[in-house]
């Protein structure tokens, strides 16, 4: 019966390559229209990430149409820095109480910007030289709407615990799967929207998703209703984030906040999918464990292999979206008990009524 183990994970390996089997990148076609492409930035105590994506977007090749920092309510040195380097900031007004305070600050944002395009952009993105260049080449289709999935960069060791949730963030967005009919149902990262104005007037902007911890999800919906097609890209060498440089404590708070919201907004089949690869992940650990007790060669053969399959895999995924470590991927049960741990603390908080604070404010 032990032999079931392994086996039952070596037939769950192939699920990752149904759902994310087709990673797609920026395209460039032809000669790029000169479509001005204004940026927008929401941003509270930011401090720390603020200076790196703005001196990015000050060694652009091509310099975006301008560069506009809505500053919501910081209590550090975000507005100053974003002054000294360049950019337009504009205090947030109050926030309205229907309203959620990334919403808010995007909303303000927009009907200060003057460009034909509107890219939104977090502030612990950083876009690459030829970035804007890269995105000109989509502003030739004016009934789309484009978003990156930023590629992120990690440094320090904690920074390793992320790579499940960022991987199953990605794959949560429906545009990668080798079922092509999916991505008629593609969601929108929040890290990096792309935009043109007329769009986001008609649709009622952020104004349409104005109390929605998860914005992003909601607007792909808004955008669907439409009729406008939602395309979303793989950020490698395009656009890049580093998210959580303020230590594990700032990682496991981010990552909670939208949690469970963000499950709920998932497309159920690759919510099966996901689920059966994590199964085969889990029982190849398992079975990895029991090898001590069963010492057959074909157990032994089947539980390092199905292992070894399942790390090799997670090697490939995990450079997809990020600069995670060789050995993040041989040693992927660390991180996976990781993700499991977070996942069941933010169900037993929503159950018991729990809220999350992010930056000082409730968000769920």
């Amino acid at each position: 019966m032990l032999l079931l183990i392994p086996i039952i994970s070596l037939l769950c390996a192939p699920a990752i390559w149904v759902i994310f089997g087709r990673p797609r990148y920026v395209p460039i076609w032809g000669k790029a229209p000169c479509r001005p492409i204004s940026v927008i930035i929401p941003a509270r105590d930011e401090e720390k990430n603020i200076h790196t994506l703005l001196t990015s977007l000050n060694e652009l090749s091509v310099k975006a149409h301008e560069v506009i920092v809505v500053n919501d309510g910081s209590t550090d040195r975000t507005a100053e820095i974003a002054r000294d380097l360049g950019a337009m900031v504009f205090d947030s007004k109050p926030l309205p109480t229907d309203w959620k305070g990334k919403p808010w600050a995007c909303q303000q944002g927009a009907e200060l910007a003057t460009g034909e395009w509107l890219l939104f952009l977090d502030a612990d993105t950083r876009l690459e030289p030829k970035a804007i260049a890269q995105l000109r080449h989509l502003t030739d289709h004016e009934n789309h709407v484009f978003s990156i999935c930023p590629w992120h960069t990690v440094k320090r060791p904690y920074e390793q615990l992320s790579a499940f949730f960022n991987l199953l963030m990605v794959v949560g967005m429906n545009a990668f799967s080798l079922d092509r009919k999916s991505i008629d149902d593609t969601r929108l990262v929040g890290q990096c929207i792309l935009i043109p104005s007329s769009i986001y007037r008609e649709c009622g902007g952020h104004a349409s998703v104005r109390g929605e911890i998860l914005e992003n999800y909601q607007l792909s919906k808004v955008l669907k209703s439409m009729g406008i097609k939602r395309c979303c890209y793989l950020g490698k060498n395009s656009v890049t984030m580093r998210m959580f440089p303020g230590g594990l404590i700032e990682l496991w708070r981010s990552w909670k906040k939208g949690f469970i919201s963000g499950a709920a907004e998932v497309p159920g089949m690759t919510i099966f999918w996901t689920s059966l690869w994590i199964t085969g992940m889990v029982t190849a650990t398992v079975a990895l464990a029991l090898v001590a007790a069963e010492q057959t060669p074909l157990f032994l053969t089947l539980s390092a292999s199905a292992y070894l399959i399942h790390a090799m895999q997670c090697w490939i995924v995990f450079r997809r979206v990020g600069s995670f470590a060789w050995y993040n991927a041989l040693l992927f049960p660390v991180s996976l008990i990781f993700y499991h741990l977070l996942f069941f603390t933010a169900i037993i908080d929503q159950k018991r009524g729990k809220t999350t604070q992010w930056k000082g404010r409730e968000v769920s």
